[in-house]
Order: structure tokens, then sequence, then C-alpha cells
């Protein structure tokens, strides 16, 4: 029978296929397989095989699935008869659902209650604080860059997009990167490294001595048009500027409010409830 179960599956997916929807294909559900004691039928496979799927990739996708099902039964067969005599399955599995629990009601907290605006100055402190921790490893920029294939259309509004100073202007340069540059950045806000970006430029056009004198340029070489300009620099061994710690300092602070909330809601739930009296200690 196992030989001609495939073109009998087959036949009944054919079969499920061609009902128009809403109508029931038929009352028995199909066996499917069946390990030790445990059974899969079709009808636990519900949703897993799309409409427009064709009889031979559904089989192949319910092959796929009962071969795996049947693997994970024997695994976890094994699995059981080798569990250690000491090991308290129950208390693990009370474990982990309160462990779930706690964490669902402490992430609800968080989004409800957390205040996520932070002060100049709370930024301030922190980078008075930590700037010492940051010190840079390397050289790091902030700046915009566009790498344009030379056959790409609308040369001269990308030049005037790029020097202009309008909102319009980046809206317009950034739209027209996503369709025809190689590599682009165009936001004022994010640090690169520069010998991340170095690279990608044709060779010594932008190097620390570059970033140094400050240079913005545009220049063409093989096929493409390149891009550059600097809006703030910083050079290794250097405290970071302020605006590059500003985003780790946004993690740690907001980090630690959590923390703090939800540090704050158990001790509100202990204090009502030992109040109230549903807390007694027998010792």
């Amino acid at each position: 029978m196992k030989k001609y179960f495939p073109y009998l599956l087959l036949v009944v997916l054919t079969v499920a296929a061609c009902v128009p929807p809403g109508e029931e294909v038929a009352e028995d559900d199909v066996l499917l397989a069946k390990v030790y004691n445990k059974t899969l039928y079709l009808s636990e496979m519900d949703g897993m095989i799309s409409k427009g799927s064709t009889p031979e990739d559904s089989l192949l996708i319910v092959n796929a699935f009962v071969e795996r099902w049947a693997r994970e039964v024997l695994m976890l067969r094994e699995a059981e008869r080798n569990v250690p005599q000491d090991l308290n399955i129950d208390k693990l599995v009370r474990d982990y659902r309160a462990s779930l629990i706690l964490h669902n009601y402490e992430r609800s907290i968080v989004e409800t209650e957390l205040d996520s605006i932070i002060s100049e100055e709370e930024y301030t402190q922190y980078y008075e604080k930590h700037k010492d921790h940051f010190q840079l490893e390397t050289s790091i920029m902030r700046c915009n860059f566009m790498k344009i294939p030379k056959d790409a259309p609308n040369k001269s509004k990308v030049e005037k997009w790029w020097n202009g100073n309008r909102t319009v202007d980046k809206k317009m340069l950034s739209q027209y990167c996503e369709t025809h540059a190689t590599l682009y950045h165009v936001e004022d806000t994010i640090w690169h490294k520069v010998d991340e970006i170095a690279v990608q430029f044709p060779k010594g056009a932008l190097s620390v001595k570059t970033l140094k004198e400050g240079k913005d340029f545009t220049m063409s070489e093989g096929d493409f048009n390149y891009y550059f300009r600097l809006l703030e620099a910083s050079s290794e061994n250097n405290d970071p500027p302020f605006t590059y710690v500003k985003e780790m300092a946004k993690k740690y602070i907001l980090h630690n409010r959590k923390m703090k909330l939800v540090e704050q809601k158990r001790e509100q739930v202990f204090r009502k409830a030992e109040k109230m009296g549903h807390v007694k200690y027998f010792h």
C-alpha cells in the first residue's frame, strides 16, 4: 500500500483543488502517516498548501511535511525514553509557562507606561559621563555620497538636486538614487567608518587626509560618476562627537527606564498584596 500512497494522495489533493470554495471535499479525513501510536491527518496541514499549487507541487509539500513530522515524533519518543530519572519535566513546563506569562506582562507594562521622551539635558549628562568609554578606534564621518552609472538619465537634474538646499531636492535625489544609484547615502545623521566608505570610491579619492582638508568633490572614473560631501568628521583616539554617542545614549537610558519601571511594578504588586494579607511567612 505504501508504494501507492503518493498517487492516492495526489488524487485527494487534485479533487480538493477542484472543489468550489465553501463546499466540503469529504466528511472523512485522510490518514497520512502513523508512527507508533501517533497519527497525522491531512486536515492538520490546513492552510499549508496554497490554492495556486499544482497537484505535483502539493504532493512534494505534503511528502516533505510528513517525513519531517515522522522524524520529530521519533526523536521526541527517543528523548522521552532517555529522560533522566531526576529530571522533573512537569516542573520545567510550569516554570517555562510562568516565565512566558511574566515576560509578556512586563512587555505590556513597558509598551503602555514607559516614558520614551529623553531631554537634551539627559543626553548631555550621559555623554559627559561616558564619552571616555567610547574613544574612537578609527576615523568616522557623517557625509552624503553617491555612485551613479554614467549612462543614468537626467544628469543635470541630479546636479541640481545634489547642490540644492531645499527639502524637496533631497527627496527627489533620494528617489532618483533608489532607481539608478549603485551606492548612495543622502541622510545627515548616520555616522560611517571612513575606511568602509573609502573602498567604494576610486583609489586615493577618499582618505583621512581628504577629511582633514574638508574636501567635497565630484569625479568620474570608469563607468561611474562619484559625488561626496563631508558633513562632520572625527579622527581616531579622539572623544566621540555628541551626535555619534546620542543613539547609544538613547538605548542605554531607555533600557534603564524599563528596568526601573518593571521593578517599581513588582514592588507595587508586592506591597499591595502584603498589605491585604495575601503574603504570609511561616518561618
